[in-house]
């Protein structure tokens, strides 16, 4: 009886460690998964979606077979002289931003003896090696690129929440913070900053004829390409004394960065100007406080966040100037007699200002930025125009467009886009009619890239190959700012009550404990090699990720 006793002893806890293991299993796989769906739910936060697993198989233009190494020539001891070092670093700019033919060039034409220099010839041949593995991106049909936009950032959120912008800015506007965390899980998601104009050109056919077509972005498998816009770069009067920069300036080094001004105000709050109207300044510091020069600075230390150089586009309005400078004769010079509403008050030194407003954009085109039109006035395109025909129904249409080629376009050296204030469009979602008398005016004026604003999807984009004689590209523009912030962690709490629904499940658990444990034990074993321990663990994820989308 005794030894009967001993082996149901043995054998309850046979199965109690058997049950133990079952459910360390379970509580493992049951982790990992809530961990994923966790990290999911980050990016979801900071508005990114459809990771790597979305990007397109395309066909390679690679000369060498998946299978095939690649041979890296051995780094080379050689000492370069100073100057031919500087043309070095300056190509491997260039090379990290995907233009490997550029780079090249650039060593060939400034080092005329390049080939007596091991290092030299090492960095082209390597150079021309990584340009045959690129692939273009979903076989040139950019249709699936996606817009992000932002305004101008919040500096200072103890004033900014306080300030009687403060519901506005809580929804429209996004802090320092949140913007170079956006910027950082962008770039660790494999994004890469292209330009309108990468997705899409005015070619000359060979019968003279001129279309917007589709352009190839060619980058490395896994690389995702974005566009990145800003709005309302002027720093409003209304912006005055809220938490927010007050001009772009260039500094003693040549860089473009933020001046952040406070400005003195009485007792009741009410701005205290001079004998002009003009607001009196109390305070003054510069940094990097804004969109433009915190971009610059990551694509500085992160140079493959850009394909050849792009930035962003920056969308300006002229009612109160750009870039901080009061430059509108309308609004701040003599004025318009039809129009005495529009003026806010003498700026004694606006010609000083428009020389400095363009030298800044001079240096910010410079630095791989673009500008467009925001209207001049911030109008709304659908109050003015029908947008199911493009008929022009308001004078303000013509008046507002004229005022901002005058005011505007000089000071920045015109510009061919046109990003829509309020995200209204002059059409539907439907291409432009042949015949719609508001595409048909501003297409006669240049402008070729026309941006709304649509984020009830990843990408929205329309190419037209000949309306209006050569063809426009039209995009949805995605804003990340404190609305979609709110829309993204309601998503979250919702996607975490089905978490806890799907989990609750023991078929499932059971299914997935088994599967993903096996897929776990196998990826972590190879974790034993410490100097491949991040890269293996991010295969982990995505493997792990794949088994769970197979699962649901």
């Amino acid at each position: 009886m005794d030894q009967f006793k001993d082996l149901n002893r043995n054998t309850r806890r046979r199965n109690n460690r058997k049950k133990q293991q079952r459910q360390a299993k379970i509580m493992l796989a049951v982790g990992i998964a809530a961990v994923i769906l966790l990290s999911a739910g980050i990016v979801l936060t900071v508005f990114i979606m459809h990771r790597r697993d979305t990007n397109p198989t395309v066909p390679t233009v690679r000369t060498t077979t998946p299978d095939e190494k690649t041979t890296e020539a051995e780094p080379s001891k050689e000492t370069l002289p100073e100057d031919y070092a500087e043309i070095l670093k300056e190509a491997e700019k260039y090379a990290a931003m995907y233009d490997y033919e550029k780079a090249v060039n650039y060593v060939r034409e400034q080092v005329p003896d390049y080939e007596s220099h091991v290092t030299l010839t090492d960095f082209i041949t390597s150079c021309n090696t990584k340009r045959s593995q690129l692939i273009a991106w979903n076989n040139g049909n950019n249709s699936n690129v996606t817009h992000v936009f932002f305004h101008s950032l919040v500096i200072d959120e103890d004033i900014a929440w306080a300030s009687y912008k403060r519901d506005d800015y809580n929804q429209v506007m996004t802090t320092i913070d949140e913007f170079n965390e956006i910027l950082k899980e962008m770039y660790e998601e494999g994004y890469v900053l292209v330009h309108l104009s990468d997705m899409a050109v005015i070619e000359t056919l060979s019968d003279g004829t001129e279309r917007m077509t589709y352009q190839p972005i060619y980058l490395p498998s896994g690389k995702i390409p974005f566009v990145l816009s800003v709005d309302d770069t002027a720093y409003y009067e209304y912006m005055m004394n809220t938490g927010c920069a007050t001009k772009l300036v260039i500094d003693e080094n040549g860089k473009v960065i933020n001046e952040y001004a406070t400005y003195k105000t009485d007792s009741y709050g009410n701005f205290i100007t001079d004998e002009n109207g003009e607001p009196q300044v109390e305070t003054v510091e510069y940094g990097l406080f804004d969109c433009v020069p915190l971009l610059d600075q990551f694509v500085e230390e992160h140079p493959d966040f850009s394909y050849h150089g792009a930035k962003g586009t920056i969308a300006l309005t002229g009612y109160n100037g750009i870039l901080g400078y009061r430059t509108s004769d309308i609004a701040y010079g003599d004025g318009l007699e039809e129009w005495p509403q529009a003026y806010e008050w003498h700026n004694t030194h606006i010609e000083e200002d428009k020389k400095e407003a363009a030298r800044v954009a001079g240096a910010i085109k410079e630095n791989g930025w673009k500008f467009a039109s925001h209207t001049w006035g911030h109008m709304n395109m659908g109050t003015v125009v029908d947008q199911a025909t493009g008929t022009i129904t308001s004078e303000r249409f013509v008046r507002d467009t004229t005022w901002w080629m005058e005011e505007v376009s000089p000071l920045i050296g015109g510009t061919d886009i046109i990003i829509f204030a309020f995200g209204a469009d002059i059409g539907t979602w439907r291409n432009y009619p042949d015949d719609s008398e508001a595409y048909q005016y501003l297409k006669s004026l240049g402008f070729d890239y026309y941006c709304n604003v649509d984020s009830s999807v990843h990408n929205w984009v329309q190419l037209s190959s000949s309306a209006g004689g050569s063809g426009y590209l039209r995009q949805g523009r995605r804003n990340l700012d404190g609305t979609y912030m709110y829309k993204s962690l309601v998503a979250l709490k919702r996607a975490e009550v089905q978490l806890e629904e799907i989990l609750s499940d023991r078929k499932f658990q059971k299914q997935a404990a088994d599967l993903l444990f096996a897929y776990t034990v196998y990826y972590l074993y190879e974790l034993q090699d410490e100097a491949n321990i991040e890269l293996n663990l991010k295969s982990t994820v995505r493997s792990i990720q794949t088994l769970a989308r197979y699962l649901a």
